[in-house]
């Protein structure tokens, strides 16, 4: 916290407060000018104590960055969920269905010789 002490950073704080003190004081001076009549003067009562507040929101903004950003907690890393495994079906095969057999062997076809079309396959 001693860094907060230094000449230039006590200037910074001096000035928060005179900021905040000015805003609060106009603030006071709008309300009597509003109470006396001047009907303007109501938005401002409002206005000048909400600048005060900005100015302590800068404040402690500076005063945040300077102490560094806050440590962020790393939640912790999803583990994948266990999948039920599906009993894995039986390929069939050629002996099985006889439109498979006969694909596979348009397909052998085919690969014989790329120019030929599927549309020629003489099965």
């Amino acid at each position: 916290m001693r860094r907060f002490l230094t000449p230039r950073w006590v200037l910074w704080h001096l000035l928060a407060l005179a900021g905040v003190a000015v805003c609060l004081l106009a603030g006071r001076w709008q309300y009597q000018r509003a109470t006396a009549g001047n009907m303007l003067s109501w938005a401002y009562t409002v206005q000048w104590p909400l600048f005060a507040l900005f100015v302590v929101f800068l404040w402690v903004r500076a005063v945040r960055d300077v102490l560094g950003p806050r440590p962020v907690k790393t939640p912790e890393p999803l583990r994948p969920r266990p999948t039920p495994r599906a009993a894995a079906a039986p390929r069939p095969t050629a002996d099985d269905d006889p439109q498979l057999a006969e694909y596979n062997r348009m397909l052998a076809w085919l690969a014989a010789d790329p120019s030929r079309r599927p549309g020629d396959f003489p099965g």
